[in-house]
């Protein structure tokens, strides 16, 4: 049987994190970007009627699918990862060495959620940002959500016994 040889799991963890929050502000400036382009095709006389309300539909329906996506998105790279740290052999004494890098990415998923927090209250994205219900929910409570899933990571990474080390 192969060896596995993965050392990865917390620069992973820390590129998910930050992968997740980069998701969240391309959605809302895309939504503020589509907003833009609509505005211009309906107030454009050279566009036929069918053609706006094609853009009219898809406006309304951005909101929808972008959240939807980033929420599954989001839970699909919880699962991955956590699947994904289950392989990694790890001692239960390593769990102390473990606590303040669990606490460092908490920080900084606090750090994140008061970056959106700013972002997201700014004048020009305001508007766009109340569109949407999951990503500021997510990202408002980055640093809860952050730690819910740090304990699932730390349940999956010292909970496998002796018979279960691959």
């Amino acid at each position: 049987m192969r060896k596995m040889n993965k050392k990865a799991g917390i620069p992973d963890g820390i590129f998910y994190m930050v992968a997740i929050f980069a998701l969240a502000i391309i959605s809302v400036v895309g939504f503020l970007i589509f907003d833009d382009i609509n505005n211009e095709f309906q107030s454009s006389s050279g566009i036929s009627v069918e053609g706006k309300s094609m853009m009219s539909s898809l406006h309304g329906k951005y909101v929808g699918i972008v959240d939807s996506a980033f929420l599954m998105v989001f839970i699909g790279i919880l699962i991955a990862t956590v699947v994904g740290v289950w392989f990694i052999r790890t001692h239960p004494a390593l769990f102390w060495i473990m606590i303040p890098i669990f606490a460092f990415i908490i920080f900084y998923a606090a750090i994140y959620a008061n970056v959106f927090w700013n972002f997201s209250q700014s004048e020009k994205v305001i508007d766009a940002t109340n569109e949407f219900t999951i990503i500021p929910f997510i990202m408002e409570n980055y640093a809860y959500v952050i730690t819910g899933a740090v304990i699932l990571i730390a349940l999956a990474l010292f909970s496998k016994g002796k018979a279960q080390q691959v």
